[in-house]
């Protein structure tokens, strides 16, 4: 039976933008602004890149000369040098404690993302940073099954890794629109306490309540900054996740995972996204998952070394596995099987991060590639 050969566990920087949300919220859950602040590429790493970049024509020379000609543009992206980072960052840990949420039993739920404009200052900084998002976070207490929003800009794209995540603002929420309401309430108290020469103690009295005492301050420059869900969003919302056990040949013990995403097509589900293992593996392997207009489904490994065609009655799924040299073949029974919590977030931990066992086909000849892993291999989330 081929198995998909197993790799040491990535620890470098983010690979895609969802991985590095991932990274952000566990620093929330564990208040750990140390780590945090480590999200962030350095001055020092960018700004050789600003300066040994060689310009493909006029107009690029122009570019990475005026950012050349602006460090401290680049020196607000680096923690060591821009206190406020890892200062915002506490403040809205601190806010979302005080509103109610339990760091420890936050899960993702979405996120909601818009490339930020390039603005005239930062002309040039785009060719080392081609991709620079902004946008809202959804996270839901399992605890209390309140669900939070929060801010955060400036996750950047830097080669093949991604960096940064300022936060900025975070309320308990049920959409983006309610975020903005409460937002908007929010910078009105602001202005009429820099108005009326309050403080937020005087603020607190007269409500009766300490209610603004992490009031994250929003200047009146970015009361159109906040990104909605226009042209350029991405979006991936989770509406269910199930998990399967059963066997291979009433034998070989199979775990099965399986997220539905939301997405704008008929049914309101458009996409899967599923990991299994079975047998004795440690791992499990990434699935690619499509259905047939008939209703039939396909779990193909990524790599490709096995699949399964299965047909979905109730909780059970029931089918055939093959190895895609058609040598294997195994009878699937699995059914749908109570999720906890703890596994729940386990399992989403795993998608989320690309914890998954990596190789190729080839993997079965050494001596075709001796190596076995495909070095440039990245994984998407949400």
């Amino acid at each position: 039976m081929a198995i998909a050969k197993k790799e040491k566990e990535y620890k470098g920087p983010p690979r895609t933008e969802g991985e590095l949300i991932g990274k952000i919220v566990s620093c929330m859950m564990y208040k750990d602004t140390i780590t945090y602040a480590g999200l962030f590429d350095d001055f020092d790493t960018v700004w050789k890149q600003i300066i040994e970049y060689r310009p493909h024509d006029e107009f690029d020379a122009k570019a990475i000369e005026h950012i050349r000609q602006h460090p401290e543009k680049v020196k607000q992206f680096d923690p060591y040098y821009n206190a406020a980072i890892a200062k915002n960052a506490w403040y809205v840990m601190k806010k979302g404690e005080d509103s109610g949420i339990h760091w420890n039993q936050v899960m993702i739920l979405r996120y909601e993302l818009q490339k930020v404009k390039l603005t005239r200052d930062m002309v040039g900084y785009d060719i080392i940073a081609p991709n620079r998002y902004q946008g809202y976070v959804l996270l839901k207490d399992m605890l209390t099954r309140q669900i939070y929003i929060f801010t955060v800009t400036e996750l950047q794209n830097i080669g093949k890794y991604w960096y940064g995540g300022m936060l900025a603002n975070i309320y308990p929420a049920e959409s983006v629109e309610e975020f903005q309401v409460k937002e908007a309430g929010e910078l009105k108290i602001r202005r009429m306490m820099k108005e009326f020469g309050l403080t937020e103690a005087d603020l607190a009295k007269l409500q009766n309540k300490d209610s603004t005492k992490h009031v994250i301050k929003v200047s009146d420059d970015d009361d159109d900054s906040s990104p909605t869900t226009a042209s350029g969003l991405i979006r991936r919302d989770v509406v269910d996740r199930k998990l399967y056990t059963g066997t291979f040949d009433n034998q070989i013990q199979v775990k099965l995972y399986v997220r539905f995403m939301k997405g704008n097509c008929p049914g309101g589900i458009c996409s899967w996204e599923a990991i299994y293992k079975f047998g004795d593996q440690d791992e499990f392997i990434k699935l690619d998952v499509s259905k047939t207009p008939d209703g039939k489904w396909q779990f193909n490994e990524d790599p490709p070394i096995g699949s399964m065609e299965l047909t979905l009655n109730d909780k059970l799924f029931t089918g055939t596995w093959s190895s895609s040299d058609i040598k294997t073949g195994y009878d699937v029974k699995l059914k749908e099987t109570i999720l906890s919590t703890s596994m729940m977030k386990q399992l989403d931990h795993i998608i989320e991060h690309g914890d998954w066992a990596k190789g190729l086909k080839e993997d079965k000849e050494e001596d075709k590639n001796p190596k076995g892993i495909n070095e440039d291999m990245t994984k998407g989330v949400y």
